[in-house]
């Protein structure tokens, strides 16, 4: 046992270590492992689907510099900046709240400086537009330097701008939205939020508008919330409402064309709207790669990133997330419980409980992002639970594998195959000494061998008792049990042991019953071969013994020993005083474990050579639905049975009579004659029925 406690510490700090070496990856900024947790968090958004509710009440619109736009408006991109200052004056016809340029005006007209005036004094006709800007950074030979590249003088003094830049993750995608950037003492707002904060009427300093709670999360204007989602820069996970096309999209040729303009009208779909301007078409490189790209096929354009940011803000529809100390502790409690389970249990076992844990894991944390909006570490837990597996199995193989194949071709034609298996599990049963258990054994021998044996040469009885043995062995292990030994033509079997069986005693029972049934088959193909045949009797008893490796210190067997071994061995030999069907006799203690599937008979009381405590005897008759003796002939046996206890010999001469009536039964007509003998000859007072054996 010292050598398994060993294991399974090892085992246990194998499991410990997966979980180690999952959080070291983890920490390290490794892209493979966060590119697979990016790919997970994709797959939540493809099992939650489309959020039509959010889209449908969605106070927004986007007006698209598409295909169609490209190929309609006469002039190459960039377009004149009249078409800009026709599209403000047109959308706010249209009844736009809010005018939201994903496009970035940072360098003045080249065609015509006008062109910028007249932009401007549009822009100045309402209170109602944001620019964008972005934030560069240069790459120098030894420093990189940040700047801000904001609208051009003209633009910036008559709207505010925001930041437009999209934030990648390690694997291309945007998945995070930024929503403000301090430089040089200046807080600039991410366009999404500039757009917000103009569309709220909100006022004042940046650094106001937005403020940290005690969570780490922000407000914007002290009333709607900011969740962030990571600490590495202020940002909060984008809750995408859809593939890319889901939020209604007008081409910008239509809104800057009359008639296009009137249909707009017409049907309302601009007014009361926030309304953002950008680029789909790939030419102007402004489409990335979302959570949705695997079930679209299609990158969305940044300008319908813009727009489920501002979506989610107003619904504020965000995702949490649970602290990664969960998940680390989770992935402790499931590397460890693995590791003792793939110990402790079969390969089989161990491998579907570490799938069955990992899938749990997987629906819990689909459910938690689809059901309660919460992201969970995935990768980790699961990382450390498949690191788990392979660390675990390769110990078990290293240093168990090589002795197990050792132990199984050293004993496997010494010892029965379960046997070898229960060394196998446990290696420390090989060591010297047993444990009391209560276990089920079974004797069986071959009436009259001596005779049938001086009839055949040697090699004639070596064959056919090897073919009888063959059969009988397999009817043993077939059922469970452990063969004991053989003792010439007497066969000994052990149930409950090694591995321990519940219903030992209906196992040894079942075995007993199919083997004179195996002996039938046997003799009936003797018989067709002209070879005489043999009859068989099996003792089955249950009780205390001792098991395991006994004998001297140089040579042992695993063997069972005890009173209750040697009663089964007198119970074999008792089939020769009660001739009964099956040839099969079992104790009180194996009748007062079955079940009643068996029949049993009770033949009497005795009292076997050696010991003085008498024991109840039964015939084991069958299983309940193959019938042996008809229920009339059982009731008259024990009527008469019960008859004789009570020393009335008339009434059970009778009795016996009756059941000899209906089955030809040796038992019965033994019965009649000790009645017919305690008449003639009363016992004294002290009788108690008991029957003394005096040979073996």
């Amino acid at each position: 046992m010292e050598k398994e406690k060993k294991r399974l510490m090892i085992i246990m700090v194998i499991g410990f270590l997966s979980a180690l070496v999952m959080f070291f990856f983890t920490y390290t900024d490794n892209d493979f492992i966060e590119n697979i947790e990016h790919k997970m968090t994709d797959l939540k958004f493809e099992v939650r689907g489309v959020n039509i509710e959010g889209l449908d009440a969605s106070d927004i619109v986007v007006v698209a510099v598409d295909d169609d736009s490209f190929r309609l408006i006469p002039y190459k991109w960039p377009w004149p900046r009249t078409y800009h200052a026709t599209l403000v004056r047109n959308l706010r016809r249209a009844g736009a709240s809010t005018i939201v340029f994903d496009i970035q005006f940072t360098e003045e007209s080249t065609v015509d400086p006008e062109q910028d005036d007249e932009f401007a004094r549009a822009i100045t006709e309402g209170d109602d537009v944001v620019l964008a800007g972005k934030m560069i950074t240069e790459e120098r030979e030894k420093f990189s330097r940040r700047n801000v590249l904001a609208p051009i003088p003209k633009l910036r003094e008559v709207a505010p701008f925001g930041l437009a830049d999209t934030y990648l993750d390690s694997d291309g995608f945007v998945r995070r939205y930024n929503l403000f950037s301090d430089y040089e003492g200046e807080r600039y707002l991410s366009l999404g939020v500039a757009a917000l904060v103009k569309y709220l009427g909100l006022e004042g300093d940046p650094k106001s508008l937005i403020t940290e709670t005690d969570t780490g999360d922000y407000m914007l204007g002290g009333q709607y919330l900011l969740k962030r989602y990571d600490f590495d820069f202020p940002s909060t996970f984008i809750n995408y409402f859809g593939p890319p096309d889901s939020f209604d999209t007008i081409s910008f040729e239509q809104v800057v064309d009359e008639e296009g303009l009137q249909l707009l009208m017409e049907h309302d779909r601009i007014k009361d709207k926030i309304v953002l301007i950008g680029a789909s078409v790939d030419e102007l490189k402004d489409i990335f790669p979302t959570p949705f790209f695997v079930a679209s096929g299609k990158n969305m354009p940044g300008v319908e990133i813009h727009a489920n940011f501002v979506q989610m803000v107003l619904n504020q529809d965000f995702y949490g997330k649970v602290d990664d100390i969960v998940a680390y502790i989770l992935t402790f409690v499931f590397t460890l419980a693995i590791a003792f389970l793939i110990k402790q249990t079969k390969p089989l076992i161990g491998i579907l409980s570490a799938v069955g844990i990992a899938g749990a894991y997987f629906v819990a944390n689909i459910l938690l992002f689809t059901r309660m909006s919460t992201i969970m570490n995935f990768i980790t837990p699961v990382g450390a639970i498949g690191l788990a597996i392979i660390g675990c199995y390769a110990f078990q193989y290293f240093s168990e594998e090589k002795e197990k194949l050792y132990i199984r071709s050293v004993f496997k034609h010494y010892l029965a195959e379960n046997v070898v298996d229960t060394i196998l599990q446990d290696a420390d049963a090989l060591a010297f000494g047993g444990q009391r258990r209560r276990l089920t054994v079974l004797f069986s021998d071959i009436r009259s061998f001596t005779t049938y044996s001086e009839k055949y040469t040697p090699e004639e009885v070596v064959s056919n008792l090897g073919e009888y043995l063959t059969d009988m062995v397999d009817v043993i292990l077939r059922y469970g049990g452990m063969l004991d030994k053989f003792v010439g033509d007497e066969v000994m079997a052990v149930f409950g042991a090694p591995a321990h069986v519940p219903d030992h005693a209906e196992k040894a029972c079942m075995t007993a019953l199919e083997m004179i049934r195996s002996l039938d088959r046997l003799k009936d193909r003797w018989t067709g071969q002209g070879k005489e045949i043999f009859d068989i009797g099996i003792g089955v008893n249950t009780g205390d013994m001792l098991v395991g490796n006994l004998g001297s210190r140089q040579i042992f067997d695993y063997t069972v020993i005890g009173d209750n071994v040697n009663l089964g061995a007198r119970l074999e030999g008792i089939n020769k005083v009660y001739k009964t069907a099956n040839n099969i006799i079992i104790s009180e203690f194996t009748k007062n474990e079955l079940s009643d599937k068996l029949v049993t008979r009770e033949l009497d009381l005795v009292r076997v050579k050696g010991k003085a405590r008498p024991v109840a005897i039964f015939e084991l008759v069958g299983e309940k639905d193959i019938i042996v003796y008809s229920d009339e002939f059982l009731e008259n046996y024990a009527q008469g049975l019960a008859a004789f206890k009570k020393q009335e010999w008339d009434r059970a001469v009778t009795e016996f009579k009756k059941a000899l009536v209906l089955n030809e039964d040796d038992v019965s007509s033994m019965y009649i004659k000790r009645c017919r003998h305690n008449k003639k000859n009363p016992p004294g007072p002290d009788w108690d029925g008991v029957f003394t054996l005096t040979k073996k």
